[in-house]
C-alpha cells in the first residue's frame, strides 16, 4: 500500500480512533494491467525484431497508457472503516474525500455479478441520513467490508437491521 494514501487516513484519525478495516481492489485489476502491458511489450519486441523501430513505439505507448489507466484509480483511492466513520479518499494530485459517520448510515447494499460472486469482488452502495448515496468502486471482498461496517455500527450501540424498504438502524437505549 502506498505511503501517501495510508498517510491521509492516518492523519485524519481523531484521538483514540483506529482503522478497523481497509478495503482493497481485487487482484484481477493488477493482473489485467500487467497482462496488457506485457502483451503490448511483446508486440513491440516482435516489431522491433523485424526492424520496424518506429512502429514498435506505438504498442509500447499504448501498453503504458492502458496500464496507467487501470492502475492510477487503484493508486488514487483509499477506503477505510474506523470506529466512527467510513472514509473514502480519491485523487493523486487533487484530493476528494467523503466521510460518512457510522451513526448516519441507514443501509449498505452489495452488488455482485455472477463472476463477482465466484471471484470475490463487487460494489457497495452506502445510504445515509442527510447525504447522497456513496457508491464505492468494485472492490475485493465487498461482503467483508459490509460486515465490518455492520460490526462497527453495532459496537457503537446501534442495532443493525438488514437493508430493505423502511428499515433503519435503531439506537440502543
Amino acid at each position: 500500500m502506498r505511503a501517501g494514501a495510508v498517510g491521509y487516513i492516518q492523519q485524519s484519525l481523531a484521538r483514540d480512533e483506529h482503522v478497523l478495516y481497509r478495503a482493497h481492489f481485487h487482484w484481477l485489476y493488477r493482473a489485467a494491467a500487467w497482462g496488457l502491458l506485457l502483451i503490448f511489450l511483446i508486440a513491440a519486441l516482435s516489431l522491433y525484431q523485424r526492424d520496424q523501430l518506429w512502429i514498435a513505439v506505438a504498442p509500447v505507448c499504448l501498453g503504458v497508457v492502458l496500464f496507467l489507466a487501470i492502475m492510477i484509480p487503484i493508486w488514487a483511492q483509499q477506503i477505510a472503516v474506523t470506529e466512527n466513520r467510513l472514509i473514502y479518499r480519491r485523487g493523486l494530485i487533487r484530493r476528494s474525500t467523503e466521510e460518512l459517520q457510522l451513526s448516519a448510515i441507514e443501509e449498505v447494499r452489495v452488488e455482485q455479478s455472477i463472476l463477482g460472486r465466484l471471484l470475490g469482488f463487487g460494489r457497495l452502495t452506502v445510504s445515509g441520513t442527510g447525504v447522497e448515496d456513496l457508491r464505492l468502486p468494485a472492490l475485493a471482498e465487498p461482503v467483508k467490508l459490509r460486515q465490518m461496517i455492520q460490526e462497527a455500527i453495532t459496537s457503537r450501540g446501534v442495532t443493525w437491521q438488514p437493508s430493505g424498504p423502511g428499515r433503519r438502524p435503531t439506537h440502543a437505549s
